[in-house]
């Protein structure tokens, strides 16, 4: 019997458009999913955190834990918070909490930068790691009411902290500064100078910098420096005074404290389900208190206060706008009032009109005192506590180069009256990341 094969010959003829247009089709899905993946790829890399991204612009909220975060506008205070959010894993919250907080003495903030850095390095996030050893060294370098064993460690810790993040040149530019302050401090002991360069030798092993290494080693031979510059002390805790605060004031306050306390109870109790009747009374009562601060803030300000109680009361109004911008970027891990959220641009200038605007009290105050080095040294205080809100991402849009002009100029002054700044700083466009940076006094 003959067996029909036609239907085996037609099969093997069109095999082969069957295998092209299966081929086609994998080359084509090829494509696509490469294409796919390139596309996340560039999207990551857009959103990247890198030493150059702005501090306040790095918050991840889908990342903070509303319930934990609230606290805060429960009335809980915040560096308790921060550390209380870190040592629970939650290192996001704990991020927006440190970022935004405006009333750290230098202390608490160069010991809660220090700290989160450490604890991204434990997580194995390098980038927003270095995000914090980079604003330590900020701080490092220009609060003059640090003393100068925190300053010094805080620099060192924060370029070891850099080179373990893999900022190798950031790192250096640390280990510069501690050298810095080593070499220029006054009335440090040769012990207290060589530990200080001492500890920098580790660094010098890790890195392929020989200008730096030859620098320390020179230094490290002969500690006994006569420094001749001058330590500005700082003044900055005495310029305030507590002001006065109406009834409808310490209301609204409280008001808003009540409703983010019973909203984190809410989450709390629901897993986050059902909230918001919780989410609107707590808009209310932020909307109601920032009228009431604005008012309060106006009238009070024309009441007479002294130049002491001004200052505290553009703290306070400069703390509310730093909260407010929080709430705009969802820094609370959720949205509570959309229109600020809409209108963020609008709120971080009012956060800068409200540095700038306390600057102006400073000046004043400079003003109102009888010895002309005094006022001086205030003067210079002032100008590097704007330039270390530039570098904390808490003084959006300043002109870096009327900053820098104005404390060359400040020291200047202070040199030709006789006290030459111990630990000069000017803006410098070499710096890793760029910025204000303690310049050598040689």
């Amino acid at each position: 019997m003959e067996l029909d094969l036609s239907n085996d010959r037609i099969a093997h003829k069109r095999r082969p458009w069957m295998e092209v247009t299966l081929a086609t089709g994998f080359l084509f899905c090829l494509a696509l999913g490469l294409a796919a993946l390139g596309a996340l790829y560039v999207v990551r890399n857009d959103g990247q955190i890198t030493l150059a991204s702005p501090p306040l612009q790095t918050i991840l909220p889908d990342r903070i834990v509303p319930q934990l975060a609230l606290a805060e506008l429960a009335g809980d205070p915040a560096e308790a918070l921060a550390y209380q959010a870190a040592a629970a894993g939650e290192l996001d919250t704990a991020r927006a909490i440190a970022l935004f907080t405006t009333d750290l003495s230098g202390t608490q903030r160069l010991g809660l930068l220090l700290h989160l850095g450490r604890r991204y390095l434990d997580e194995d996030r390098p980038s927003e790691a270095a995000t914090f050893f980079s604003l330590a060294r900020a701080v490092s370098a220009l609060d003059p009411a640090l003393s100068a064993s925190e300053r010094s460690q805080g620099l060192v810790q924060a370029a070891t902290g850099l080179l373990e993040a893999g900022e190798e040149a950031a790192a250096l530019d640390a280990a510069g500064q501690a050298i810095r302050v080593a070499e220029q401090i006054p009335g440090l002991l040769p012990a207290q100078r060589s530990q200080i360069l001492e500890s920098l030798r580790p660094l010098a092993r890790q890195t392929d910098d020989s200008a730096f290494s030859r620098e320390l080693t020179e230094l490290a031979r002969n500690p006994y420096i006569e420094a001749a510059g001058v330590v500005i002390d700082s003044r900055w805790p005495a310029l305030a005074a507590p002001f006065p605060v109406d009834a409808e004031m310490q209301a609204a306050f409280e008001q808003r404290q009540l409703a983010a306390r019973l909203l984190a109870d809410r989450i709390i109790l629901t897993g986050g389900v059902d909230i918001e009747p919780e989410i609107a009374a707590l808009a209310n009562a932020l909307a109601a208190e920032d009228q009431v601060r604005g008012e309060f803030y106006r009238r009070t300000l024309a009441s007479g206060l002294s130049l002491e109680q001004q200052f505290a009361l553009l703290q306070d109004r400069r703390a509310w706008a730093a909260l407010k911008l929080r709430i705009a970027l969802r820094g609370f891990g959720a949205t509570l009032i959309p229109e600020w959220e809409e209108s963020a641009a609008q709120i971080e200038q009012e956060l800068a009109v409200a540095t700038a605007n306390l600057n102006l009290v400073v000046e004043a105050q400079i003003n109102a005192l009888p010895n002309a080095v005094d006022q001086a040294a205030l003067r210079m205080e002032g100008l590097l506590w704007l330039a270390q809100q530039v570098e904390l991402g808490l003084y959006h849009g300043a002109s870096t180069a009327e900053l820098d002009a104005q404390l060359r100029n400040a020291q200047v002054e202070l040199t030709r009256l006789g006290s030459p700044p111990a630990l000069p700083v000017t803006y410098d466009l070499d710096a890793v990341p760029r910025g204000f940076r303690i310049q050598s006094a040689r």
